[in-house]
C-alpha cells in the first residue's frame, strides 16, 4: 500500500469515445459518497483563464487555425495557471483532486499526433506543472470499433468549448492516439492502470474503486 501524504491526485486518460467523462462523474459521485472531499477539474481549463484558454483551443477565429506549437504552448500555459491555482492546493489541504486529462494528453495529441518532438514536449511539461505529477492515472481503453460506435452517437452542439475536431479524423488516428496512450501506460507500470473502457461505466467505476482501496487504502 503506497504512502501518500496529503491529498491524492488522480488523472483519467484516453482517446475520444472511451467514456472518459461519464467516467469521471460517475467516480466522483462514489467517492464523495464515501466522504472524500473532491475537487474535480479537467484539460485544458480548470480555472477561469484555463478555461478562456480552453475556448480559444476549441475553437480558435474562424480561418485561423492552430499550429501545433501553438497548441502546446496555450494547453501548457492553462496547465501552469491550473497547477498552481487548482491541484497543489487542493492536494496540500489534503483534498483529493480527479482530472479529465492530464500531461499524458500532451505528450499524445500535440506530441505523437501532433509531431512536436518529445523532448520539447517533456519541457513543456516540465515548466508547467514544476514537477507535479497525478499518484495514479487510470488510461481508459477499448476497440477502436467501440469509441467510433460511441462518438458515431456524439454531438458537440450543446457544448461550445468541446474539442470536436478530434472526434472527426480516420480510424487509423484513432489507433494512434491508442496506441500511444498503451506505450505511455507500458512505461509507467507503478503509476498508470488500464481501465476497461469495453465495459459498462459502474463496472468500470468498481474496478477503479477497487485500485484505489488496494493501492492507497483510503478509498
Amino acid at each position: 500500500m503506497a504512502e501518500v501524504v496529503g491529498g491524492l491526485f488522480i488523472a483519467v486518460e484516453g482517446g475520444e469515445g472511451v467514456g472518459k467523462s461519464s467516467f469521471v462523474k460517475a467516480l466522483a459521485d462514489r467517492l464523495t459518497s464515501q466522504g472524500h472531499e473532491l475537487v474535480v477539474s479537467r484539460e485544458p481549463g480548470g480555472t477561469p483563464v484555463a478555461d478562456a484558454l480552453r475556448a480559444l483551443f476549441a475553437n480558435p477565429p474562424h480561418g485561423e487555425s492552430l499550429s501545433i506549437v501553438t497548441e502546446a504552448l496555450m494547453v501548457s500555459a492553462g496547465r501552469s495557471q491550473h497547477c498552481d491555482r487548482v491541484i497543489k492546493p487542493a492536494i496540500a489541504s489534503g483534498k483529493w483532486v480527479l482530472c479529465d486529462r492530464f500531461a499524458d494528453s500532451t505528450r499524445v495529441y500535440q506530441g505523437v499526433m501532433g509531431g512536436l518532438p518529445s523532448d520539447v514536449t517533456e519541457n513543456l511539461i516540465a515548466i508547467s506543472t514544476a514537477g507535479l505529477r497525478p499518484h495514479i492515472t487510470f488510461v481508459l481503453d477499448c476497440p477502436v470499433a467501440v469509441s467510433l460506435e460511441r462518438l458515431s452517437g456524439r454531438t458537440v452542439d450543446g457544448d461550445a468549448d468541446a474539442v470536436g475536431r478530434y472526434d472527426a479524423v480516420a480510424a487509423s488516428d484513432h489507433e494512434r492516439r491508442r496506441a500511444a496512450y498503451l506505450a505511455i501506460l507500458k512505461a509507467n507500470p507503478q503509476t498508470h492502470v488500464l481501465i476497461n473502457a469495453a465495459k459498462s461505466t459502474s463496472a468500470m467505476v468498481a474496478d477503479a474503486h477497487g485500485i484505489l482501496e488496494a493501492r492507497f487504502g483510503r478509498s
